[in-house]
């Protein structure tokens, strides 16, 4: 089997999505109450489902870690489902930050030379 080589700013982007989405999903779980109040319009399975999302994009995250392609599509996925769930809350293009996630992701993915991740997944 190859030995696979990550790159460090591959390394350091999925730190981040991971750190990112731990500290999403808690504010979603455990300061729910604080948000609805801060958005009386939104319904509750806005803010779970952007909880979930960020569960699943620190999977997604830990995937990647372990050469699994599936990883990046299921971060994509999910974060289009969050950007639906963000534009609940009416914030405008920030919305949209999640996208620009995921294309530093793709873009960490396809650089590096010979240690390049995107044709080392699995």
């Amino acid at each position: 089997m190859l030995e696979r080589k990550r790159h460090g700013f591959l390394t350091l982007w999925l730190i981040i999505i991971i750190g990112a989405n731990c500290i999403e999903a808690l504010r979603q779980f455990f300061f729910r109450d604080i948000l609805m109040e801060a958005y009386p319009a939104v319904p509750e399975w806005v803010f779970i489902g952007i909880g979930l999302t960020a569960l699943i994009n620190i999977i997604c995250a830990t995937a990647l870690f372990k050469w699994k392609k599936w990883g990046f599509w299921g971060f994509l996925l999910s974060s289009l489902a969050g950007v639906i769930m963000y534009l609940q809350l009416h914030v405008g293009v920030q919305a949209f930050s999640s996208l620009v996630g995921v294309a530093v992701l793709f873009i960490a993915l396809n650089i590096g030379g010979e240690r390049k991740g995107w044709y080392q997944l699995e």
